[in-house]
């Protein structure tokens, strides 16, 4: 029953460049990878999806734990494109919406486009289907755990919309259970999740046991 350990990237620069991560983000990442060298954790495969978040995020945890094994970059765990899911829809031009840095305005939209994107049977245009995304992830997590042995971990540094719709799927939930979990999503938030022959259970959602101390109050984030 190896274990998997999805962990959401750290926090972006929302009112400029949202594929990089700041400063407080990398801070995010060098924390959690610490925590997870103090636990220590020992992962088989280590994986992130080809986003520069993504990688930043991921090569920064590995600074704290020098005996993981190389990297792999697999697209497959990259996110939905929030541009062509907001633009399909004229819920707006994501880019000028979070230049303002209105965070409510944009999550609200954010969340109506995906709602109705779940419910359109056909690619968007310059994207994919609702139904294309959760394959193509369903597909990354597959390979991701394919071959090891019972109590082996695998850890992939990924998004919110992926975590969402992983977790949602073990659940047996739906598109808006899906939606809701991945607007919830924190910055470096894990998730672990036990895959069996027979079952696969959720046994830890958006942990941030990195930051509960008084002095990293400031440090969660949901970007």
């Amino acid at each position: 029953m190896p274990y998997l350990y999805l962990v959401r990237h750290a926090q972006p620069d929302f009112a400029g460049h949202y594929d990089s991560v700041t400063g407080l983000g990398l801070q995010q990442s060098a924390w959690l990878g610490e925590h997870l060298a103090a636990c220590g954790l020992q992962f088989s495969r280590v994986i992130s999806g080809s986003l520069q978040r993504q990688r930043q995020t991921l090569a920064t945890m590995l600074d704290c734990l020098p005996e993981a094994p190389a990297p792999i970059t697999d697209p497959r765990f990259n996110e939905y494109d929030a541009a062509s899911v907001l633009g399909a829809f004229e819920f707006g031009d994501e880019r000028a919406m979070r230049a303002t840095g209105d965070r409510p305005r944009y999550f609200t939209a954010v969340r109506d486009a995906l709602q109705a994107w779940s419910r359109r049977d056909v690619a968007i245009p310059g994207g994919e289907s609702w139904a294309q995304f959760g394959a193509r992830i369903e597909a990354g997590v597959a390979d991701a755990c394919d071959g090891l042995d019972r109590d082996e971990k695998v850890m992939v540094v990924t998004s919110g919309g992926v975590i969402g719709r992983v977790i949602a799927g073990i659940l047996r939930a739906g598109p808006d259970a899906a939606i809701q979990l991945n607007l919830q999503t924190r910055n470096t938030g894990v998730s672990e999740i036990a895959r069996g022959q027979t079952a696969t259970r959720l046994v830890v959602f958006n942990a941030v046991p990195h930051l509960e101390r008084a002095d990293r109050a400031h440090a969660v984030t949901h970007s």
